[in-house]
This record gives C-alpha cells, sequence and structure tokens, in this order.
C-alpha cells in the first residue's frame, strides 16, 4: 500500500501537520507525537525505537494516516488504561501478520483485526499467531467511536470527522492544508475561532459566513477544547 507519490494515496503519506498540531488534533503531548514518530532515550541512555515505522529522523512534520493512526492509537492507550508497551506489541504484531497494511491503525481492517489486537493487550503473554477465536474481543468503544467518525478511500482513511459524522467539521488533507474545517465549505476552524475570540458576534460571524448559528456555536465548542 506505500504510495508516496502523487498516486491514489499521496496525497495523504506526504508531510503536513507539525508535531504540535497532530498533538492539539489528537489530544496528547507533543511529546508524545515525538515519541511515537522518532523514538526517545530514557534516563538510563536505553534507545526506545518508535512505535510507528517509516517517518524520517529528522522529519518534524507527519501525514494525515500518520495523525490518525495516533488518534487510534491513543485512544487504545485510554480505553485499556494499559502501559503503551502493550499497543506497541499489538501494533508490531499486526504489521508482522498483515505485512501489506503500511498504517494498520488507520485502515478499515482495523474493524477486523482489532479483536486480535485487543486479545494480546488483555492476555498477558499471549502471541498474537496463537490467537484462535479473537471474535470474542471487541475494539473498545472509544476505539469504536473513532472509527465510526472515519471514512475511508481504497481502505485507508481519507476523511475524519472529529467530534462526529453528526457535526459538520472535519478534517480533509485535501483541503485548507488539512486543518479543521466546516465540510463543504473549506472554512478553518480556527478563522472561526479567531474571529470569536477577537469579540465578534457569535450571529455576526455567522450571517458573515453564511453559515447557521448553531454550526458556527459547534465550531467554537471544539475549538476551545482542542486549543485551536
Amino acid at each position: 500500500m506505500s504510495d508516496n507519490g502523487n498516486g491514489r494515496n499521496g496525497w495523504r503519506t506526504q508531510p503536513m501537520y507539525t508535531f504540535a498540531e497532530v498533538a492539539h488534533l489528537a489530544q496528547v503531548s507533543v511529546g508524545t507525537v515525538r515519541n511515537w514518530l522518532l523514538g526517545y532515550w530514557t534516563a538510563e541512555g536505553e534507545v526506545k525505537r518508535p512505535l510507528f515505522k517509516g517517518h524520517p529522523g529528522k522529519e518534524s512534520a507527519c501525514s494525515f494516516l500518520q495523525l490518525i493512526e495516533i488518534v487510534v492509537a491513543a485512544k487504545f492507550r485510554k480505553a485499556e488504561r494499559q502501559p503503551f508497551k502493550t499497543v506497541r506489541q499489538a501494533y508490531d504484531n499486526a504489521r508482522r501478520i498483515w505485512p501489506n497494511l503500511e498504517y494498520p491503525f488507520a485502515s478499515l481492517e482495523l474493524k477486523s483485526i482489532g479483536g486480535h489486537i485487543v486479545h494480546i493487550m488483555r492476555v498477558p503473554g499471549v502471541a498474537l499467531q496463537a490467537v484462535d477465536q479473537p471474535e470474542q474481543y471487541t475494539i473498545p468503544g472509544l476505539v469504536q467511536e473513532t472509527l465510526a467518525q472515519i471514512e475511508f478511500e481504497y481502505e485507508l482513511a481519507s476523511r475524519w470527522h472529529p467530534i462526529g459524522t453528526g457535526v459538520p467539521i472535519v478534517v480533509d488533507p485535501r483541503i485548507s492544508g488539512g486543518l479543521p474545517t466546516v465540510e463543504g465549505r473549506g472554512i478553518t476552524v480556527q478563522a472561526i475561532h479567531k474571529r470569536f475570540k477577537a469579540k465578534q458576534k457569535i450571529d455576526f460571524i455567522a450571517r458573515d459566513f453564511a453559515l447557521a448559528r448553531g454550526v458556527v456555536e459547534e465550531v467554537i465548542r471544539y475549538a476551545e477544547q482542542v486549543a485551536v
């Protein structure tokens, strides 16, 4: 599935988000983003390898698919309340068993392999290869909610509705540099939030952008939540 050119995946594999932008969108720390993509040294001098493979060591930005993988990994960690090494183990095993899934946490296939991942997280010492009945395990609710927010194209994430498909806010790497926008309009969440922070009234903002007041209110709530 690798395609770093201008083919069917190039628009979602090229670097476009700073680590700080990813941290805001995924609601994790910048340090977490850096560690998961680049690895780190412990205080004892031990090298901890990156969670996600293939990120250039000197690159300070990441792609849309990497953003989605970080979002999903963060939900796994929060839902399972486990040390992240268990998520790392599951991710590594997923890559070994399904070698063609370059981005397993951003793939539609996660819905089918999720039972395996949860099994290995909940049964210490079990190898993913030994899982006979992964269907008895289900993906955590937080991860299911995130998968429901994602649209897929060619079995990989193509658009993300960060607070649900019922709210017209979308992250699309083909629109406005991949920043959150009002769906179908291309107006960035940041642009509306800046107007609000400048003390413009919600009704004025809504009229100026030809948006429903409720949409503007949803955008402002989301912006405040992720500290855009």
